[in-house]
């Protein structure tokens, strides 16, 4: 019977401290997630906003001007001054996609746009994927997208489509 006893009170005592064991660890991964979702809400409050941009790569058709909002629920919509079409670029719509924080001052987005038909190029899907740095107390964000065109009966989001053009852009926030 004692050693019955004993057996049973070793296993309480082991099961009891794999619990406890447990319990801190659980507590220490909360901890980690909490800072992480704290950081992220951190980065979504510094990043919501408007940003009058400026194109930076050169082009052959003038200053290319534009808006970007990025909304706190992580979309985002942008224009640009050449939507209605400049030679060898076709009209295309706004854009819309989501974003997420990757750091507590960037953000990385994917965007799709509809490109329209004209009489020389059919109309076709564009996503751009976009990386952008902030600098919330002056206001400014900083981005390199990268634009990849796609059939309109193609997956933009699964399918493969060589990249078509890079551009870096600047923003001011447009404060109210």
């Amino acid at each position: 019977m004692k050693t019955r006893n004993a057996f049973a009170t070793l296993t309480i005592y082991v099961l009891s401290a794999l619990t406890i064991l447990d319990f801190v660890s659980l507590h220490k991964v909360q901890a980690e997630s909490i800072v992480e979702a704290e950081s992220i809400r951190d980065c979504r409050k510094l990043v919501t906003g408007t940003y009058l941009t400026t194109l930076s790569t050169s082009t052959n058709f003038g200053r290319v001007r534009g808006i970007i909002t990025f909304n706190r629920d992580g979309n985002f919509v942008t224009t640009a001054s050449i939507q209605s079409g400049v030679p060898n670029i076709p009209p295309f719509s706004n854009v819309q996609g989501s974003w997420k924080c990757t750091s507590s001052k960037e953000v990385t987005a994917t965007g799709l746009d509809f490109n329209y038909s004209t009489a020389t190029v059919p109309g076709s899907i564009t996503r751009s994927d976009f990386r952008a740095t902030f600098a919330p107390k002056d206001g400014i964000v900083q981005a390199t997208a990268t634009l990849r065109s796609f059939d309109l009966n193609a997956n933009p989001l699964k399918d493969y489509a060589p990249v078509q053009q890079t551009f870096t852009f600047t923003g001011q926030r447009i404060k109210p």
